[in-house]
């Protein structure tokens, strides 16, 4: 099959690292705040969006947060024991090797990339999840210092990548991300990595179509 001009951008969280089944992200910030001393019964996850982590560019920045996490949170860990227990908290959560591998196989047929929001922290645990060698386009938060669902991450990607609007096909398992891409006019598919077949159903369609 000759590779066609099209565009499929799978985010990272949900579609191949888990955030709902057994170990899963929102569980390893749980387990990360509670080692460093964080005593509420409140899950930590739904309170961090406001210190926006996954744009911080650098760990100088990512300090100044932390610094303002640890009195919020009462937390008693030092900024490098942070990202020590980060780091190994985190390289427990699971993923789903096969929708890695399904995206892989698509490289002979389309064009794939990542659009995703992460920390600095988070490239070496994708990096070994996925390969982004396999990827034609890599587009990361942290590292453009933007993210979804905010309108400058899509119109960042749309600079640069040779695609129309219509030749992009995004699959995400947020709603809101969703939804700015479909006002960009992007084809999308909002699901998660347990909907391996349809994932699959959805980009042989897009390819083909």
């Amino acid at each position: 099959m000759t590779k066609i001009n099209k565009l499929i951008l799978f985010d990272w969280g949900n579609i191949v690292e888990s955030h709902s089944t057994g170990f899963s992200n929102r569980d390893a910030w749980d387990k990360l705040f509670r080692e460093c001393g964080y005593t509420s019964e409140e899950q930590v996850f739904e309170q961090l969006g406001k210190y926006r982590l996954s744009t911080l560019r650098n760990r100088n920045e990512f300090e100044e947060v932390f610094n303002q996490m640890k009195n919020d949170f009462n937390l008693n860990t030092t900024y490098d024991e942070f990202i020590s227990i980060y780091n190994n908290v985190f390289d427990n959560i699971d993923y789903y090797p096969e929708v890695a591998d399904y995206e892989h196989s698509l490289k002979d047929k389309c064009y794939i990339g990542i659009l995703s929001d992460l920390t600095i922290f988070d490239k070496e645990r994708l990096n070994k999840q996925v390969n982004l060698s396999e990827y034609d386009y890599v587009f990361l938060s942290f590292e453009l210092g933007m993210k979804k669902p905010e309108d400058n991450i899509y119109e960042y990607v749309m600079e640069h990548v040779p695609f129309n609007k219509e030749d992009i096909l995004f699959i995400d398992d947020r709603e809101n991300n969703i939804d700015t891409a479909k006002r960009m006019g992007w084809n999308t598919l909002h699901t998660t990595g347990l909907n391996l077949d349809l994932i699959k159903k959805t980009c042989e369609e897009f390819i083909n179509g």
